[in-house]
């Protein structure tokens, strides 16, 4: 009776495979054969080929020079490469292309607006909009400069030191989402931020391993003892959350109790924050217990660890080029009287060279170095056509350094090149600091005023200093960009 049933499950098996492989010799010869594209074998595609690759790695496999839209097949999935701001443009504004790359399902996140589908974000992403909104931003300016100051107060504790920057931006990050977004006062620039830091890194590098093991790709990654050990960091994330959320309804009942309905008030206004939004509307029975948490594990991750990486690659800059931190220092010295003056919404309009820094860091370490989307129907570029199913990497790290669209000086560090005239003829998708299209980040706003703020208390504070070059750095092209060297930055008292 077995050997019966294992010959059906061959030739059936057999069947679906010849299938599989005549519909690839199909596709080649009809839709795709407009696009270069990698030669792979049967069967595994170019799969045996990805084996170990890291994500960069993984990306240049596609292209070897070709920096037009390219494609390889990994068994029966067809990936294509992007890394020209036409295709990007083409792809980042299709509603066939609304859809995230399969890999976004490795976060467990069904209807947050980073991952979900279509459909679900469209709704989400036009409720949650206001909150993050100019009006919003504008009322968390005193929050950021709190944070920022007390950020500072504990980064005295380093002078003279080697620091870690990220673990301490992190922490600031998640006390100021913490407050401004979700309404909660927990301290979280101590132990408790540096374990969450430890259990957003450990996932993100769980994730990373993942996406590098194409075996892994499918449910057989369930049976492994590498999703055994994820999805406890990813239990005990979701504790975390869940825990600031009932602390949120509770505080909200107290209220209630006392005659103050904190939801009502706040929609009345048109000042709801994030959380606020979501509760609301659980409140209304439009949203389930479900979207509201998932919603805050999105916009939690979404912006603490892009806030601190980001942080990590400006600083980085500064203390290897000290001719612009000092001109940035300078600029701050026209602003601001006093080392620990409060940032207004004014301030910030006046920060105008610190923003071509932080533009041209962004260019150099992509807070997103690849953006995945799916295409849900037959979609039409080039010449040629991207079948309905197809994953599609927008390679946004490789289109930064490239000097056909950035000029000689591409790999150089030049703020100078972000100045109106000498970027007014750019295409409008070559810089995509936040993604782009209708499915751009959500917290743009949000991120541009923390970041000018967390920088303004960091440089009349401190002068930066490090002994790396350009040439030493070492970049991780995960799913988000890390700097892989080791506290590369010192810091030293600041004569204001």
């Amino acid at each position: 009776m077995i050997g019966e049933v294992l010959v059906v499950f061959s030739i059936v098996s057999t069947i679906i495979l010849v299938a599989v492989e005549c519909w690839k010799v199909y596709l080649n010869e009809t839709k795709l054969k407009a696009f270069h594209h990698q030669t792979s074998i049967p069967v595994f595609g170019r799969a045996l080929h990805l084996l170990g690759k890291n994500n960069e790695e993984i990306m240049e496999s596609f292209c070897q020079d070709h920096d037009d839209l390219t494609y390889i097949w990994v068994g029966p999935i067809l990936l294509f490469h992007v890394s020209s701001p036409e295709d990007f443009q083409q792809i980042l504004t299709s509603d066939k292309c609304l859809k995230k790359a399969f890999v976004y399902e490795f976060l467990y996140n069904r209807t947050g607006i980073l991952t979900s589908e279509p459909s679900i974000w469209k709704e989400h992403r036009r409720a949650l909009n206001p909150t993050l909104g100019p009006k919003m931003v504008k009322r968390f300016i005193p929050i950021f400069n709190d944070k920022s100051r007390k950020m500072v107060d504990l980064m005295e504790r380093k002078l003279g030191s080697k620091i870690d920057m990220q673990r301490t931006m992190f922490k600031a990050a998640a006390e100021t989402i913490m407050t401004a977004s979700f309404g909660l006062n927990w301290p979280m620039q101590n132990k408790r931020g540096d374990d969450i830091h430890d259990l957003i890194i450990f996932i993100l590098e769980g994730l990373q391993k993942r996406v590098q093991r194409v075996w892994l790709w499918n449910p057989v990654y369930k049976f492994t003892q590498e999703y055994k050990r994820n999805i406890v960091k990813f239990l005990a994330f979701y504790r975390f959350n869940r825990s600031a959320l009932e602390t949120k309804k509770m505080q909200l009942a107290e209220k209630l109790e006392h005659g103050e309905d904190e939801l009502a008030i706040a929609k009345e206004n048109h000042n709801q924050n994030y959380l606020q939004k979501c509760l609301q509307l659980e409140f209304e029975q439009k949203w389930t217990d479900l979207e509201v948490c998932e919603e805050m594990d999105t916009i939690f991750v979404g912006s603490v660890d892009t806030s601190a990486t980001t942080i990590c690659g400006i600083t980085l800059m500064l203390a290897i080029h000290q001719e612009y931190q000092e001109r940035v220092v300078d600029e701050m010295r026209e602003i601001f009287e006093d080392v620990d003056e409060p940032v207004t919404n004014e301030h910030l309009a006046r920060m105008t060279f610190l923003e071509l820094v932080i533009k041209e860091s962004i260019r150099h370490f992509p807070i997103a170095p690849f953006i995945g989307r799916e295409c849900t129907a037959d979609f039409e570029i080039n010449g040629g056509v991207i079948p309905k199913g197809s994953q599609i990497f927008l390679n946004v790290l490789r289109m930064n350094k490239n000097p056909k669209f950035y000029g000689e000086n591409a790999h150089v560090f030049y703020p100078e090149r972000f100045l109106p005239e000498n970027c007014s003829n750019w295409h409008p998708y070559l810089y995509v600091p936040f993604s782009a299209g209708p499915r751009n980040c959500i917290g743009a706003r949000y991120a541009w005023a923390s970041l000018k703020i967390a920088m303004a208390y960091i440089l009349r504070r401190f002068k930066l200093t490090t002994h790396l070059k350009m040439q030493d750095i070492v970049i991780k092209p995960e799913l988000l960009l890390k700097i892989g060297n080791e506290d590369p930055i010192r810091l030293e008292r600041r004569e204001w």
